[in-house]
């Protein structure tokens, strides 16, 4: 049983190593705003969840940007 959690330790580290020494880490955000496009623009809520409306939702959040901003 040590023996296989030091394995696994030790797979989990070299795959920490081999993903930074690879650039996996590099410009995560442009990974992560890849899935958006033009019917789903950043930052705009486009999805609806059952009972919510989301028109009043994305009017709150913008008046609480606004008086940050203020």
């Amino acid at each position: 049983m040590l023996g296989s959690l030091i394995f696994l330790g030790g797979s989990a580290v070299y795959a920490l190593y081999w993903a930074a020494s690879h650039g996996q880490f590099k410009k995560m955000d442009q990974g992560a705003k890849i899935i958006f496009d033009s019917g789903e623009p950043v930052g705009k809520v486009t999805d609806q969840f059952p009972g919510v409306d989301m028109k009043k939702k994305e009017e709150q959040r913008l008046a609480k940007r606004k008086m940050k901003k203020a």
